[in-house]
């Protein structure tokens, strides 16, 4: 267990972008951030609201996906106490949400990618798997997460998705 947990801090610490990269940890910060729950909640009440009928499957996944998604990381991370990785400052994370195991971010993208993938052509589904992607890579290389934090976020969001996908 040891050469795993070196591994995953190794493989981390190799995806970290160093704080003088200033412009990549811009961009970095957007892909994070695009997985925020408050930018998915606002998204889907605004597709409830203004979208019509045709929007309210996207919305009601979204909200849906997200609350419970958040709500079972939440668990997994209160039972796992993993804390997030050493850093110089971690701002709005080392005061909220100091445990790291699973992503939330990870698993509330994933599961929102399970939920929508019926509702979207396929090259935007296609997109949508690049972006789980982006967001979780971005969380490693700002430092407020392990590669094995997201893998693990992934797991708990996709079986979150796959099984809220029974409900529609």
């Amino acid at each position: 267990m040891q050469q795993l947990v070196a591994f995953d801090q190794k493989l981390s610490a190799r995806l970290a972008i160093p704080r003088t990269a200033r412009f990549l940890r811009l961009l970095a910060l957007v892909a994070a951030h695009s997985g925020d729950s408050p930018l998915w909640l606002l998204g889907a009440v605004a597709a409830l609201i203004w979208g019509g009928s045709a929007w309210w499957g996207f919305g009601g996944r979204v909200i849906l996906g997200t609350l419970v998604a958040g709500t079972a990381t939440t668990v997994l991370k209160w039972l796992f106490r993993r804390e997030r990785p050493p850093g110089e400052s971690l701002g709005f994370y080392s005061w909220f949400d100091r445990h790291a195991f699973p992503s939330g971010h990870a698993g509330r993208c994933a599961c929102l990618a399970v939920l929508l993938v019926p509702l979207l052509p396929t090259w935007v589904s296609v997109l949508m798997a690049l972006w789980v992607g982006l967001v979780g890579l971005a969380r490693v290389a700002l430092q407020v997460h392990f590669s094995s934090d997201i893998a693990g976020g992934w797991m708990a969001g996709l079986l979150t998705g796959l099984a809220l996908h029974l409900v529609f």
